[in-house]
């Protein structure tokens, strides 16, 4: 489409198809319809946009009202001085708001010669399909929003320098996959043990509390870790070892679970299509404030969808951790366009499973052989 005019659009609190038509339609003017309850979104919108149009207007609508939002919207449209195209994007909003939207945007046309359209965002397609003169699907592509847009958009923010890079994983993904083959046997190997600090002040290190070795399948991960690049200058001797960290202060937690969170990088960047637009394993995210922040174990943007997914190595499965990871997709992304799951090591049981799925919650168990193919299938919808 060409360069158009005004951009209209109904705010909500999922803010990313908002900010993504911005990107795609680069108005002159947007108008943000927006009630009460979608006054912080928009906000958030108006900053984030600014860059991109100056000149924006807002017009306040009760949503509660029908009457009251009709009279609204025809004062405002009745108003309105337009030089070239109109684009109302629908996606947003209540049902009402986007009904006596469309109402109003055919009688403009109708009275003023104006040429309109009504356009709703596809989250599969990452189109924009046309339902106003004529329908018309895949009709605009829609641009990507960068891994901070959609964070930022929603009152959320990467605390700099936080997170291990998700293309950075890539160059680590072979070590992370042999971390992934030993799993079953590190947990045997571990089992009852516990990492200790030597008590001998003439010789600094570490070993595991529990037994007189460093069972080979340990001494073998942590050569792992080391090649995965959390660790550096490894040395064992005998059940004991030294190290320096170069981003994990504990090798023990990395064999025994962490490394799950870098794995998912890993594998999702060694497959990247070209559509990610960042990600991060262990990466911080404040929430609304500095002080509120919420570690995700990996947390990623790919056509414009959020990706979050939580690693658990445990020996149950539990109902909160579906609950947890229900909400914090919504804190920090907004509803509706992410994809969120659990990548875990127990077996679940059919009930769980039912309840995970009711929930959005995708489930990929990390010791099956198809869990990368697993993974990729869901993460790249």
């Amino acid at each position: 489409m060409d360069s158009i005019d005004i951009l209209i659009q109904n705010v909500s609190a999922q803010c990313v198809p908002n900010l993504v038509a911005i990107h795609t339609f680069k108005p002159k003017q947007v108008i943000w319809i927006y009630s009460d309850e979608s006054k912080s979104s928009l906000n958030r919108l108006k900053l984030a946009s600014q860059a991109w149009v100056e000149t924006q207007q807002q017009w306040h609508v009760d949503v509660r009202n029908s009457e009251s939002l009709e009279a609204v919207l025809k004062k405002h449209f009745e108003a309105l001085t337009v030089q070239g195209k109109v684009v109302f994007h629908l996606t947003c909003g209540t049902k009402s708001m986007a009904l006596q939207g469309m109402m109003q945007l055919a009688r403009f046309r109708q009275q003023k010669g104006v040429d309109v359209y009504g356009v709703v965002m596809d989250p599969h397609t990452q189109q924009f399909d046309m339902v106003f003169p004529l329908a018309k699907n895949d009709a605009y592509a829609c641009r990507g929003l960068r891994f901070e847009e959609v964070l930022n958009v929603h009152g959320s923010w990467r605390q700099q320098g936080s997170g291990r890079d998700m293309v950075a994983l890539k160059d680590v993904y072979e070590p992370l996959q042999s971390l992934r083959a030993l799993h079953d046997d590190m947990m045997q190997a571990l089992d009852q043990r516990s990492l200790c600090s030597r008590d001998d002040a003439k010789a600094q290190g570490y070993y595991l509390r529990g037994g007189n070795d460093l069972p080979m399948v340990v001494q073998e991960g942590l050569y792992l870790a080391q090649d995965a690049g959390v660790i550096r200058e490894l040395s064992i001797q005998k059940q004991y070892f030294t190290f320096s960290s170069v981003c994990c202060e504990n090798p023990y937690a990395y064999i025994r679970n962490m490394w799950m969170e870098d794995w998912v990088g890993a594998v999702l960047a060694k497959h990247d299509d070209g559509q990610w637009s960042g990600g991060y394993s262990g990466v911080k995210v404040s929430i609304k404030s500095p002080e509120d922040y919420q570690e995700f174990d990996f947390l990623g943007v790919r056509n414009n969808h959020l990706v979050y997914w939580s690693c658990k190595n445990t020996r149950d499965v539990k109902t909160p951790y579906f609950f947890e990871i229900d909400a914090l997709r919504d804190e920090v992304g907004g509803r509706d366009f992410h994809v969120a799951g659990l990548v875990h090591t127990a077996d679940i049981q059919v009930a769980l499973r039912k309840k995970a799925k009711r929930l959005g919650v995708h489930l990929v168990q990390i010791t099956q052989a198809d869990a990368q193919e697993r993974l990729l299938e869901v993460s790249l919808k």
